[in-house]
């Protein structure tokens, strides 16, 4: 009786247990690409294999199978060339070798989890691979792509990425959706470290995003509430009719799909993120502008006065053909664009109840600002300088007018010939009077000027001091100082402009260690640099800059007195000869260089920039505060400009490009030069540094920068420092302040960031995100 109840149970489990070992893929087996053998799953709605692309390269991936739409759900990138395999090894191991046998890819190495001894393409499109256990030792839905499907869940502190454009472009995209720790879930444009274009406000820590697999929906769940927020609500029904997924496509929008299983035409939306796709942050690059006609797909053209940077790409941004100096120049028009918006961020400048030529107005004698945009419902001018990041032509831009400067262009052709005007004899003679009485007024000039009485008033009014220059601190006698240094005999060093000495001084009853920088007379321009020094650092204060004690003027003497600095400079204690200084010490160092300099860029009466900043211009102190020193090279910005022109200054392997372009000078040299340092106090080693008998090895670079951008590139940083065991103990932050390097060394100064956002991203206030040039690199090492 008891064997007749159980025995269909008995023969459904053992026909489960036969179907299940039908489908299961044992060790020793492999997929050759080009072959279009593949492993499926039991019901053939999903297949793992090399999926073709149209460039003749295979890609290792999970697809649907059973619709003429190859639609890929997982992939790993980069793609092969023809007769590669996917080996499914003796040693239970998953890897990917090229053609000649070497290995291309390891998807699973057989690690913490032991060795795999079979593996399932499953229903749900998820790839388990399982040891002799029977214990999962490796999941595809726990490493997504682009895509999650039902019964998958994207977890804590994980992401999806976007691809790249183009059909076979699969490499990592500007995009990317987060599942953040705190329990917000947003999108992204991770390569320009935005802070988020879509978002779900959610403050629960340790939120999952779910895609429930009976339901097809989407939502948040976490801390054993269940549902604590709703993405979708509804989805085509019967559930079960349709093949569902969701992904984030090459453009950055999240979008949830459905196809019929049976006599289905494509795939339907059933929701997405951002409903005008032109509100992606940055989906154009740089000075790109999106059109969205239908609004459904995405159209890049540059603006008006820019250029592609990449004529077969023009998402990738565009780029003016030359720097102008709105400020120094007045060789631009101010052109409109109707139903445009420049999308700004909250730390614009915005006008309130202003009417459009006035708007107008305001951006053309505001010599900061290159755009702006009018909205005449709310009588809003919002200001924006470069670069522009997200202007649009969409929906979402309806009646707005956005404004631009525009270079002026040679016009080309012929020009034209003005009629000849009638000879005038009452204008020739009052412009022969008008020079005769400039004439007349010069020379009487000339005569009170070199008058002697006049010369005598010149000679008293020569002799400077703090009250005319306007700061504050003290006035030495040359005699005093030179009783300081012993006769300027205890040199300390040499700088651009003149040599440094020790020496000690009594000051308000108490002995202090001084420096005396002693200008020389043979320098052309000393008195030029005096003063610039003098008035720049006498108003400066701050932990992190050399502070100026007092100067002198005797004669043709030109002095600064500085406080000591005991430690010498920072290149001694990087460079030098004896133990690597330690780890804790150079994080510190850099944080205090990124203070002194977001002061003097930002927190200043008046914005300075630096112009040579390198390992010996910052000094530390006798507790090894490191402090900026020599404004001999920097040049003052007026409050109200935000570019310079400038001489040539700085110190080769520090320099930004621009110099050697002779563009207009902003702050962003100092951010350079900034990130070289940065590599270099994080590595413990110069910027440039030249092989030695061949003892360095062969993965070394020459240029720091260099070596740090392709070992991160190869996933291989670690390299870098394999000789610093306290770095390699904190590699997540080395990690860190080596990509914030390289966001600093980007070779066009608009990618570069300010100072506050330096600051930010070292501090960790901000995620740093990966530096362009990491992408731009990864790019063309895949040929694309």
């Amino acid at each position: 009786m008891s064997l007749t109840i159980f025995l269909p149970c008995i023969v459904a489990l053992l026909s489960l247990s036969n179907l299940n070992g039908l489908h299961a893929i044992k060790s020793n087996t492999s997929i050759t690409a080009g072959s279009n053998s593949t492993w499926k799953s039991s019901s053939s709605d999903f297949e793992f294999g090399f999926y073709d692309l149209p460039n003749g390269l295979f890609l290792v991936g999970i697809w649907f199978g059973r619709i003429p739409e190859r639609t890929l759900v997982w992939y790993l990138a980069p793609p092969v060339e023809p007769n590669s395999q996917i080996q499914f090894t003796s040693a239970g191991q998953l890897v990917v070798v090229h053609p000649n046998g070497t290995t291309a890819q390891t998807i699973y190495s057989g690690g913490n989890g032991g060795a795999a001894t079979s593996a399932t393409m499953q229903d749900d499109g998820n790839f388990v691979m399982k040891n002799s256990n029977l214990r999962p030792v490796w999941e595809s839905f726990n490493f997504p792509a682009d895509t999650i499907l039902p019964g998958q869940t994207l977890q804590t502190n994980h992401s999806l990425y976007s691809k790249g454009r183009g059909p076979s472009n699969y490499s990592l995209g500007n995009f990317m959706l987060q599942m953040q720790g705190d329990g917000n879930l947003l999108l992204k444009a991770h390569q320009w470290a935005d802070p988020a274009y879509w978002y779900t406000s959610t403050t629960t820590p340790n939120v999952n995003l779910l895609f429930n697999a009976t339901t097809a929906l989407m939502y948040l769940v976490g801390g054993g509430t269940g549902n604590i927020y709703s993405i979708t609500n509804t989805t085509p029904t019967p559930v079960e009719d349709y093949y569902h997924r969701a992904a984030i496509d090459e453009n950055g929008n999240f979008q949830q799909y459905a196809y019929r299983k049976r006599n289905g035409s494509g795939w339907s939306r059933v929701w997405r993120a951002v409903e005008d796709p032109c509100r992606v942050n940055v989906v154009c690059g740089v000075y790109g502008l999106c059109t969205s006609p239908d609004n459904e797909s995405v159209k890049c053209q540059c603006l008006p006065g820019y250029i592609s940077l990449d004529d077969q790409d023009v998402s990738k941004g565009c780029r003016p053909p030359a720097v102008i100096n709105y400020c120094a120049e007045n060789n631009f028009k101010l052109q409109v664009f109707d139903d445009t918006d420049f999308h700004f961020d909250t730390h614009l400048i915005r006008l309130a109840g202003v009417d459009f030529e006035s708007c107008k107005k305001d951006v053309i004698d505001d010599c900061n600002i290159g755009a702006a945009t009018y909205s005449q419902s709310t009588s809003t001018c919002v200001k924006k300088r470069l670069p522009l990041l997200n202007a649009r032509n969409s929906t979402s831009s309806k009646g707005l007018k956005a404004l631009l400067k525009v270079a002026d262009r040679v016009e080309s052709g012929t020009p034209k010939v003005s009629k000849k005007k009638s000879f005038n004899v009452r204008v020739l003679l009052k412009a022969l009077l008008a020079v005769t009485a400039t004439l007349a007024c010069f020379l009487g000039s000339l005569a009170v000027y070199y008058h002697p009485f006049t010369r005598r008033i010149i000679r008293k009014k020569k002799h400077l001091n703090a009250t005319t220059i306007g700061i504050n601190f003290r006035e030495f006698t040359f005699q005093e100082l030179h009783e300081a240094t012993d006769g300027f005999t205890r040199i300390l060093g040499r700088g651009a402009s003149g040599k440094v000495y020790r020496g000690a001084l009594i000051i308000d009853g108490a002995e202090i260690g001084i420096a005396v920088k002693k200008l020389e007379k043979k320098i052309e321009k000393s008195e030029r640099e005096f003063m610039t020094e003098l008035k720049i650092i006498g108003r400066t204060h701050h932990r992190n800059l050399v502070r100026l004690l007092g100067f002198c003027i005797d004669n043709s003497h030109r002095i600064i007195v500085y406080e000591l600095m005991p430690n010498g400079a920072l290149s001694s204690f990087l460079f030098g000869e004896g133990e690597r200084p330690q780890w804790g010490q150079r994080i510190e160092m850099a944080l205090g260089v990124a203070r002194g300099l977001l002061y003097l860029h930002e927190e200043c009466n008046t914005q300075i920039i630096h112009c040579d900043i390198k390992p010996e211009n910052v000094l530390l102190d006798a507790n090894y505060i490191a402090k900026i020193a020599d404004f001999g090279l920097s040049k003052l910005l007026n409050k109200d400009q935000t570019r310079t022109n400038t001489n040539l200054r700085g110190t080769m392997g520090y320099m930004a490009p621009e110099w050697l372009r002779s563009a207009p000078i902003t702050a962003k040299v100092d951010i350079y030069s900034f990130g070289v340092m940065l590599l270099e106090m994080i590595c413990c080693r110069r910027h440039i540094e030249c092989c030695e008998d061949g003892k360095n090895s062969e993965d070394d670079d020459l240029v720091l920068s260099n070596w740090v951008l392709r070992c991160v590139v190869c996933r291989q940083l670690e390299v870098v420092v394999r000789h610093d065991t306290e770095v390699l103990n904190d590699f997540k932050k080395f990690e860190e302040m080596a990509l914030v390097g390289l966001w600093c060394v980007h070779p066009n100064p608009a990618l570069r960031p300010s100072m506050k956002h330096v600051m930010q991203m070292l501090d960790g206030t901000v995620e740093v995100g990966v530096p362009p040039l990491v992408y731009d690199m990864m790019m063309a090492d895949q040929g694309l």
